[in-house]
């Protein structure tokens, strides 16, 4: 049986490879002429590459044992620090992939925060161990639960037993909570409660002190579980998605990139394929990797779904909240708190202490009260005046993406509505620009003298240049409502639709976002099982 796949993101790719095996002959079509989706790395200036879009790439560690990715030239990269968070007034946070290296770093000027964090982080252990098997399985059917559901949920029910008192309470009241309180709760410091709360509403229509910004942060726990914790890779994200496919077409899928899909083909209420080029190309099945909004608003014509159907889909939520900023720099920066920088790596390959500091994520945001005066003008249609920034210099592991002793710095800026009160994107790029520069001088002083070139992708821009409805780089909010078996819609949440043989695999179906590959593995399954009962 012959299935198209609309999109070679990192969720298409994954579907295809899984099709593949199982005997189903995947043709997945791309409209770009570079694979990838969000897994790309470009050239920013001449000699210089960089993460275009994200600068993670967290797939599953079985999805990478399925694909032998490192049989097809993929190397991960496991760097020595997690986390750096500069400040002015007073020593950095680091957060290093030693734990005992961390608790000595934060004992001189937080010694109450050092004897917490093991306790935090084995907390955190804990309770994303008992929400990985609802993550790495299909969302439980509320309609008709079968035999697997039923497991599953027992599966979730032993291991939350087994957690004991103080941990399943911690579980029960940090999904909804508010990532600041969670943090607080821990934490004594602004700095180390802004950075751990950080990624919680990174992306987001949230704010630290937003209901339900605990849950998203035990996701990106619970994704750290499953994939472990190398989240880049050598050559950048694009090196991850070539090497995935060609893991999909040795399995037998077929990839065409250059080809944009206009229509998806319905008769009877049955998919018959899609219009792609201009041309009818016939499946019997398709799988949508773009997003819920994208699928069923543009691709699907709207007199075959239902009025109600239609109805849901629009209320989505899937409004983005970030742009990306990358910097070719023509040396490595030096941050308050690291010391002065120097080149990539000494004799012997070893990083000096000042560019080891900047070999993880640089979280440029002192505060709870920071984050959220951000967040307040994202809620209201305007651009942060003082944004927070969550950065990168992949270069420093990875030197092959600059030439000599440059670098590249990839940048995610929020907040950045996708729909602003006043004016529009194009009139406001350069504003984003200089608010983002702005922001790093604070940090690294000397940093504007060092870029090279500059790239700005707005929000609009991520929707119209790389098919992100609405900028949403999760391809829909990560919303309790808007999760598990309410992902995209209550009743559509195991990748089938109204339509017989279309199915949808993309971040917007379960578990959700993160790049971790997990919808497409589970879209696969359950395609593979309606196709070949």
């Amino acid at each position: 049986m012959n299935v198209i796949i609309i999109g070679a993101g990192h969720n298409g790719l994954t579907a295809a490879f899984y099709l593949a095996k199982a005997g189903l002959e995947p043709l997945v079509l791309e409209q770009s002429d570079t694979l990838g989706g969000g897994a790309i790395t470009g050239e920013l200036h001449p000699g210089f590459r960089c993460p275009t879009l994200a600068h993670y790439a967290a797939l599953r560690a079985d999805i990478a044992a399925d694909m032998q990715l490192t049989r097809y030239g993929l190397e991960f990269i496991d760097g020595p620090v997690e986390a750096f968070a500069p400040a002015l007034d007073g020593p950095p946070v680091v957060v290093y992939a030693d734990e005992r290296r961390t608790v000595e770093a934060l004992r001189p000027a937080h010694a109450q925060d050092a004897e917490a964090f093991p306790r935090y982080r084995s907390a955190m252990t804990a309770v994303s161990g008992v929400l990985a098997p609802l993550v790495a399985s299909p969302a439980p059917d509320i309609n008709e639960p079968d035999g697997r559901d039923v497991w599953n949920l027992l599966r979730i029910a032993r291991r939350f037993r087994a957690l004991g008192r103080t941990d399943a309470y911690r579980l029960l009241r940090w999904m909804p909570m508010a990532v600041a309180d969670l943090a607080s709760e821990w934490f004594q410091s602004e700095a180390l409660r802004a950075l751990i709360a950080a990624p919680a509403v990174s992306g987001t229509m949230f704010g630290p002190r937003s209901a339900g910004s605990g849950l998203v942060l035990l996701l990106h726990e619970v994704t750290r579980h499953l994939t472990g914790r190398a989240v880049r890779v050598r050559g950048g994200p694009g090196a991850l998605t070539a090497a995935m496919a060609a893991a999909a077409r040795a399995a037998g899928a077929e990839i065409q990139t250059g080809v944009r899909v206009e229509r998806v083909l319905v008769a009877n209420e049955r998919v018959t394929g899609v219009l792609a080029g201009g041309r009818d190309m016939r499946a019997d099945a398709v799988v949508s990797a773009v997003d819920p909004k994208t699928t069923f608003l543009q691709l699907v014509e709207p007199a075959h779904l239902s009025p109600d159907f239609v109805a849901k889909i629009r209320s989505y939520r899937a409004a983005g909240t970030l742009a990306k900023v990358n910097l070719a720099l023509s040396a490595l920066p030096s941050f308050v708190g690291a010391g002065d920088a120097v080149g990539p790596a000494e004799a012997g390959g070893h990083l000096p202490q000042s560019a080891e500091l900047l070999s993880g994520r640089i979280h440029i945001g002192p505060s709870l009260d920071y984050l959220e005066r951000a967040f307040d003008h994202a809620k209201y249609g305007e651009l942060s005046e003082a944004p927070w920034l969550d950065v990168t210099i992949p270069s420093v592991l990875d030197p092959g993406l600059a030439p000599g002793r440059a670098h590249v710095m990839s940048i995610y800026t929020h907040y950045a509505p996708y729909r602003l009160r006043s004016g529009d994107w194009p009139a406001s790029r350069e504003t984003l620009l200089a608010r983002t520069l702005a922001t790093l001088e604070r940090v690294a002083p000397g940093i504007k003298r060092l870029v090279v070139a500059a790239s700005v992708i707005t929000p609009q821009e991520l929707e119209a240049r790389y098919g992100f409805h609405g900028g949403h780089v999760f391809h829909g909010e990560l919303a309790p409502d808007q999760l598990v078996s309410m992902r995209p819609l209550p009743g559509f949440d195991r990748y089938g639709t109204p339509l017989r043989g279309l199915f949808v695999c993309s971040a917007g179906t379960h578990p959700g976002g993160f790049m971790s590959g997990g919808s497409g593995k589970l879209a696969a399954g359950e395609i593979i099982k309606t196709l070949r009962p």
